[in-house]
């Protein structure tokens, strides 16, 4: 066997963007309700207006996004697809699926809102539920699809039965 090992990197971009998207709506409202309260008043001084609770809103919205960003770079979560087993490790813990543990992989579609996506579900001994993977979550999509796929055990081992 060869000593291959495949590392699929989660995304981050997600987190990046909704980032963005929020701090920049939370600016522009934060500007325009400024200005517009100043413009009304006869005095022309721009006060920012804090006691409204959309601004409150859009406020926690960024801080909940720069929350989950954080989160995301400090755990690195990947994927390592090597020749025996599937490592599922963040930088603080790695869990090891061995070949032998995988009773059946399943490649899915599942509807999320407007648009389909992948799931590979791996059922495993000794557990009760499976373990649940978005492919579209991590960098190389169909290229992580096409690896655990390759990791199916053969159907023999999977204990169906033959014609």
């Amino acid at each position: 066997m060869s000593d291959v090992r495949r590392v699929f990197r989660y995304r981050l971009d997600t987190y990046w963007r909704a980032l963005a998207i929020y701090a920049l709506v939370l600016l522009l409202y934060g500007a325009g309700r400024s200005l517009l309260v100043g413009t009304l008043q006869s005095d022309g001084k721009i006060e920012v207006v804090i006691g409204d609770p959309i601004f409150w809103l859009l406020v926690i919205f960024v801080v909940a996004s720069v929350i989950a960003l954080v989160m995301g770079v400090l755990l690195q979560r990947s994927i390592v697809v090597e020749d025996d087993a599937i490592i599922f490790a963040t930088r603080f813990r790695q869990r090891r699926l061995e070949r032998s543990q995988i009773r059946r992989i399943i490649v899915r579609r599942e509807r999320a809102g407007w648009r389909h996506l992948r799931s590979v579900r791996i059922y495993a001994r000794g557990r009760r539920f499976p373990i649940r993977i978005r492919p579209s979550f991590y960098d190389d999509e169909s290229s992580l699809i096409e690896t655990l796929v390759s990791f199916r055990p053969p159907a023999n081992v999977r204990g169906e039965r033959k014609p």
